[in-house]
Formats: C-alpha cells, sequence, structure tokens
C-alpha cells in the first residue's frame, strides 16, 4: 500500500461511476494534476478495482466500498471514509461476498406486522444468514449489545415469515473490528473478514448463535 498516498484514496471515491473516463474521474475525484489521476487509477487497477476499456474506465457497484477498505487499511481516518460512503456501498458489497460464497442473496428484505427490514438475507441449502450493515459509527460494546439483540429479534421475525427457512443466523457486518468477535453468540464481523468468516462458517457452527424456526 505504500505507493499511493490515503488521502488520494478516500478523494478517488469521489471519482468512481459505473461508466468514467480519466479526466471525469480526475474532476470528480478533485485531483488537480492529470499525472497524479493516472497513478491513482493505475494503483487502484493493479488492486482490482476498476477495468479499462478502450476510453472509457469501468467501476462495479461494489469499488466504492473497495477503494474505502484500501484506505483504511492505509491508516486514513474512518470519519474522513465515511463521508464519501453510503450505505448502498456497503450492502452492494455485502451482497457479492455472500454470492461468491455460494448463498442467494436479497437486500431490504421488508415485513409489514410487525414492521421490520433485514439489511442484507443470504441463504443457501442449509440455513439463512441476516445481516446488519452498521456502516461508520465505532461502536461502544453495549450499544453493539444493542444491535445485537435487535437483529436477533429481526431474524425470528424472519424465521416466521418464511417458512422455506428452517435456520437463521443473524449477523452485525461493521468495517471497524480487526477481527471477528462474539455477543451473546452473535458475530460481531468486520466486512474485510467477512469472506473468510463464511468460508469457515459450517466448520464452526457449535460457536455461533443459530436459531430455528418452530416448525422445525
Amino acid at each position: 500500500f505504500r505507493a499511493m498516498h490515503p488521502e488520494l484514496l478516500v478523494r478517488a471515491i469521489s471519482g468512481v461511476s459505473p461508466e468514467t473516463t480519466a479526466e471525469l474521474f480526475r474532476i470528480r475525484a478533485r485531483i488537480v494534476s492529470e499525472l497524479v489521476a493516472e497513478r491513482v487509477l493505475d494503483f487502484l487497477s493493479n488492486n482490482g478495482i476498476g477495468t479499462a476499456s478502450g476510453s472509457k474506465i469501468l467501476f462495479s457497484k461494489e469499488d466504492r466500498l473497495k477503494i474505502a477498505i484500501l484506505a483504511l487499511k492505509m491508516g486514513c481516518d474512518i470519519e474522513q471514509i465515511s463521508v464519501q460512503l453510503d450505505w448502498k456501498d456497503f450492502e452492494a458489497l455485502t451482497s457479492k461476498i455472500l454470492r461468491l460464497s455460494g448463498y442467494k442473496t436479497a437486500v431490504h428484505v421488508f415485513f409489514s406486522k410487525p414492521r421490520m427490514e433485514i439489511d442484507v438475507v443470504g441463504t443457501n441449502s442449509k440455513f439463512a444468514i441476516a445481516v446488519d450493515c452498521k456502516h461508520w459509527k465505532n461502536s461502544s460494546l453495549s450499544t453493539l449489545s444493542s444491535y445485537v439483540k435487535k437483529q436477533i429479534e429481526r431474524t425470528k421475525i424472519l424465521l416466521a415469515k418464511r417458512s422455506n427457512i428452517s435456520s437463521a443466523i443473524p449477523i452485525i457486518l461493521t468495517l471497524h473490528y480487526n477481527k471477528v468477535r462474539f455477543i451473546e453468540g452473535t458475530p460481531v464481523v468486520p466486512i474485510t473478514e467477512f469472506k473468510s468468516f463464511l468460508n469457515g462458517l459450517e466448520d464452526n457452527l457449535s460457536a455461533v448463535y443459530v436459531l430455528y424456526s418452530k416448525s422445525r
């Protein structure tokens, strides 16, 4: 990561759009120098972010958060980054990681009675994962515990409303913590660890709070 100043990466988030050019990227990212903008684009490309297609540069909807994660790893302040992002960026990457791990996904799963919404639900042949994306706040343990209790209740409702789901795991996904932690058996997972967490989940179900349908 040493080849790029984290401040430039934060600016680069603003330059990302589905289809753009080097010049439009430079303007949106508020980078004065064309050479510097080219170096930023090269750095992103070398990290698997953005694809050149003739004179165009193509970005996926997950790329904004991928840039943010790079900037975090390089020591950039979380609050600077959070200003550039919204919940759509977080949920897009969450859904993609679930799909790459073999899950079918749905975002904004809404129920009216009682009125509630789950940010992202991933399902495979064995269970569902109910994800609450806690976007930017560096929360205290007591606040996280409150989030966990609410997500457990949402997951119970998911099981009651969806007869095709026999078991489900509530998860809090964050941008912050360096490693996975558990609160009342519920995983609090940093987005950077989400893929590896999913890969090892079936082998570690005994350590995770799993809810089951009453009809099971």
